[in-house]
């Protein structure tokens, strides 16, 4: 559907340039693509959305979900402070596709340095870290917006994808 959107788009756009005698687009017709496009957007939400909460229900993991669509359980609690927007930390983790599909991983002997709030990572992961306690180890399901959004990777994780963090915060770096 958000194709579908973007395509109408594109031929209003398209049409409206070809030749100066045509007629310009006007407001009422951006207007209207604007709405078909939230339109679309919103049920591809709500999709996303239904097939997240499935696949938990499936899994039967007690996850608990922040405003944004983050989904996240803390399996394994440790001892340490809570991370902060501001700080660094070292986490190991992995990602993958909700089919189980293995996409990245960064383990404790390699781990990724991560400046929370700061570093041109998915959004979901410096909301995901905040959740988290030096030693905790939880699963983050991020729905796309979060994640890789409209476009995907160019790699591993395709365009609309939710995705599955496994994190281990290893360490809140000085």
């Amino acid at each position: 559907m958000k194709h579908i959107s973007w395509l109408i788009i594109l031929l209003l756009f398209s049409t409206a340039c070809k030749e100066r005698d045509q007629r310009t687009m006007t407001e009422a017709d951006m207007t209207r693509a604007q709405q078909e496009l939230i339109k679309g957007n919103r049920k591809q939400h709500a999709h996303e959305m239904q097939s997240i909460k499935s696949f938990i229900a499936a899994k039967q993991w007690p996850m608990q979900e922040t405003a944004t669509g983050l989904h996240y359980w803390i399996y394994d609690l440790g001892k340490g402070a809570q991370a902060l927007k501001d700080q660094h930390v070292l986490i190991a983790y992995k990602i993958s596709l909700l089919d189980g599909t293995l996409c990245y991983e960064a383990t404790p002997a390699n781990p990724k340095d991560v400046f929370i709030g700061h570093d041109n990572v998915e959004t979901g992961l410096h909301e995901a870290l905040q959740l988290m306690h030096e030693g905790d180890k939880a699963k983050f399901i991020f729905p796309s917006h979060l994640a890789f959004g409209f476009t995907g990777d160019s790699g591993k994780i395709p365009q609309n994808a939710s995705v599955i963090y496994d994190i281990h915060l290893i360490q809140i770096l000085p």
